[in-house]
């Protein structure tokens, strides 16, 4: 339910992953065969253009490889700060009126919504357990609903009687919010999967 931008996540784990599994193997053959053991001197040679020893061009063209890399490495790292998105949120909704009307603002905090929801529902009987999160999400503002219903209660009745208090909350604010209503079936450990309305 945020605007992180998971392909991206998706692919930066890979890479990483895959740096990972490279080097792990690495060293497992540079234990295990001499060869192996043999290339590895000679990239250490290699990286020996790093030092104050090195002549100039050799320096030079490896400062340059490894500073390109460390540049790389940092906007990779700024892309993906700058895609994560969403989770919590501690307003709902912020309103500063019409342009032609009284200055002022109208500002709703998460907590006063959280609060409205959990009181209206977690009065209902069939309810066990709820929570109520805000979160962000492209176009606003999203309500995470999580419902444990007591044993025996039907998920329907429940659903419904969810949809009327979201709708006085709706009436209420002058403004709809998405909502999500989860109902977790079963007790811990239950093998059954959740409905999600």
């Amino acid at each position: 339910m945020n605007a992180t931008n998971r392909a991206l996540g998706r692919t930066a784990l890979v890479v990483v992953g895959l740096v990972l599994l490279v080097a792990g193997v690495a060293v497992i053959l540079v234990e295990l065969l001499p060869s192996a053991a043999t290339t590895w001197h000679a990239v250490g040679h290699g990286l020996r253009d790093l030092g104050a020893g090195a002549g100039r061009d050799a320096s030079v063209l490896a400062w340059t490889e490894v500073l390109g890399g460390g540049v790389l490495l940092g906007v990779l790292a700024l892309v993906v700060l700058s895609t994560l998105g969403g989770g919590r949120v501690d307003t709902v909704i912020e309103d500063d009126g019409p342009a032609d009307g009284l200055p002022g603002g109208v500002r709703i905090d998460a907590a006063a919504v959280q609060h409205a929801l959990s009181s209206a529902i977690g009065d209902l009987p069939q309810v066990g357990s709820l929570a109520v999160d805000v979160y962000r999400v492209r176009r606003g503002r999203a309500i995470r609903i999580r419902v444990r219903p007591r044993r025996g209660a039907a998920p329907r009745e429940i659903t419904e009687r969810v949809e009327e208090i979201v709708a006085d909350l709706d009436a209420l604010l002058g403004e709809r919010l998405p909502v999500l209503l989860e109902i977790a079936r079963g007790g811990a450990g239950s093998s059954r999967p959740d409905r999600v309305h």
